[in-house]
């Protein structure tokens, strides 16, 4: 069973696969201020019954708690401007270049070995995203340097945030970790509004189910995630390589619920990466 971790790197990835989906979704009813609030208040709310040992974490790592949150609050608002003006698919395959930053933060902060597996892996995700540049009708309308910008930052953003889990899971218990974080979650988006003085249209908000359904998933996932940030034999440049399963839903999905084009290519694309999955797991 020590190699558990793995298993649930792969649904945690599952999971974040199908949300991107459900965003874009989310998109065509409510506003990315307003997604992002009730979707961490949602999530907030799903974990309560689950957090009674929260209270008892030492303040320095409930501060801690916080700068990831912060972190990754500025990270999905980047993550929105960017899934606003590009395909799903496209979103994705992008996406997947946080393996490259993660995998960076995962040598240099934490002294993980860089093997040649690991090394095979990353050039496999490059030669991914530069062949689905390459493609001109790849469904790549919409992405100017702002958003490219966006899309980067999103990543470089939730790498960090992927290297803080491994740290403070060796402090903390997985239900403490996902109280506070959804609290402060919370908290920020809920300043957000207040500054920007945004209109919420409850009624928008109410026939939104999308919303429930992402912060389900949030939830799920986030903890098979934390979990396996705790076992001692895991290793965030192999998790990070793993989680890029993940764009092979979100292109299905962007060719079934959004009908975009070009899917053959795409999957090739994402075919490239997950073939360096296996490699670095060898």
């Amino acid at each position: 069973m020590e190699n558990l971790w793995i298993a649930f790197v792969f649904i945690y990835s599952f999971l974040k696969g199908t949300r991107e989906g459900m965003k874009k979704a989310a998109l065509t009813k409510s506003s990315s201020t307003e997604i992002l609030f009730f979707y961490t208040l949602t999530g907030l709310i799903l974990t309560m019954p689950f957090s009674k040992s929260a209270f008892t974490l030492q303040p320095i790592y409930i501060f801690y708690t916080f700068l990831k949150a912060a972190v990754v609050c500025t990270a999905w608002l980047f993550a929105f401007a960017a899934l606003k003006n590009i395909s799903v698919s496209l979103y994705g395959i992008m996406d997947m270049s946080r393996m490259i930053f993660s995998t960076l933060l995962g040598v240099m902060v934490l002294g993980e070995d860089f093997t040649v597996q690991k090394a095979a892996g990353v050039i496999l995700v490059i030669i991914g995203l530069i062949l689905v540049n390459l493609k001109k009708n790849t469904s790549s309308k919409g992405m100017t340097l702002p958003v490219l910008t966006a899309a980067l930052l999103n990543c470089l953003l939730n790498a960090v945030s992927g290297t803080m889990d491994k740290v403070l899971m060796q402090h903390m218990e997985s239900a403490q970790l996902q109280f506070w974080f959804m609290f402060f979650m919370t908290l920020i988006y809920g300043v957000i509004i207040i500054i920007r003085k945004e209109q919420i249209s409850v009624k928008s908000i109410k026939t939104n189910y999308w919303i429930p359904l992402m912060s389900l998933s949030l939830v799920i996932g986030d903890r098979f995630l934390f979990e396996a940030n705790a076992a001692s034999e895991s290793q965030v440049t192999l998790m990070t390589v793993i989680k890029q399963s993940s764009v092979i839903f979100t292109v299905i999905i962007g060719w079934i619920c959004f009908k975009e084009k070009h899917i053959v290519y795409k999957l090739m694309c994402t075919l490239i990466v997950l073939s360096g999955i296996f490699i670095a797991l060898l």
